[in-house]
């Protein structure tokens, strides 16, 4: 029994994992890159007399094409040697934020602190299942593990979503391209949302299971 739910929890962990590799590189080469861009940014605003809000940011576009029968752009295939029609669906590209009201950077913060709860959720989860090993499972101890997880993700779920909301209307202000829509829906994911429900409803399961087994031990 044992052997199967260690199994069962390296393969949570691996899928877990996987799921934070997009995450950790985007975090991680965003802060990367952008200080060093901002760094030759600011270094080319004392020279020019600019400011450095004036310095253009990298922001991520989620394209829907207008149309699907229609390409609007062109790639050039190396393997043929030839241009080849393409819509794009995911692209960066640098804007100017004069008008924008809400700072990239500070935006940036939600997707870290996203990453930050994901990585919380996992310690809990891996102390949920050593407690499990040690034969403790239908205690409070694990209920609170479960909760902490369940809250966890869906912190996490939140803030990756105000991350993507934020970035969208970013876009939306500053950024129109011909043959393509802005789109929100394309960056919602819910996975987090629905581990942390089912963390939860795992938790006043057991919850409910150790008030039965109270009761039961009362009335002996």
């Amino acid at each position: 029994m044992k052997r199967q739910l260690n199994l069962i929890c390296i393969l949570i962990f691996l899928c877990l994992g996987l799921s934070l590799i997009p995450h950790a590189l985007m975090v991680c080469n965003g802060f990367i890159e952008g200080f060093k861009y901002g760094m030759e940014q600011a270094e080319d605003a004392r020279k020019s007399g600019m400011t450095s809000f004036d310095a253009p940011s990298p922001v991520e576009l989620s394209l829907w094409p207008k149309s699907l029968a229609v390409s609007p752009d062109k790639v050039f295939n190396l393997k043929t040697n030839e241009w080849v029609p393409a819509q794009h669906l995911k692209s960066l590209l640098w804007v100017r934020p004069e008008h924008t009201f809400f700072p990239t950077a500070v935006n940036g913060l939600f997707s870290l602190l996203g990453l930050i709860a994901i990585l919380y959720a996992i310690v809990q989860f891996y102390k949920l299942i050593n407690a499990i090993n040690h034969e403790i499972i239908f205690e409070w101890v694990n209920v609170r593990k479960l909760t902490r997880i369940g809250i966890a993700l869906l912190l996490s779920f939140l803030l990756m979503q105000t991350f993507w909301l934020l970035n969208y209307l970013l876009v939306r202000e500053t950024v129109e391209l011909e043959g393509y829509t802005v789109s929100f829906w394309m960056d919602f994911k819910a996975i987090e949302l629905v581990l942390g429900l089912i963390a939860l409803l795992v938790g006043r399961i057991f919850a409910m299971g150790i008030t039965l087994r109270e009761e039961q031990e009362l009335t002996i």
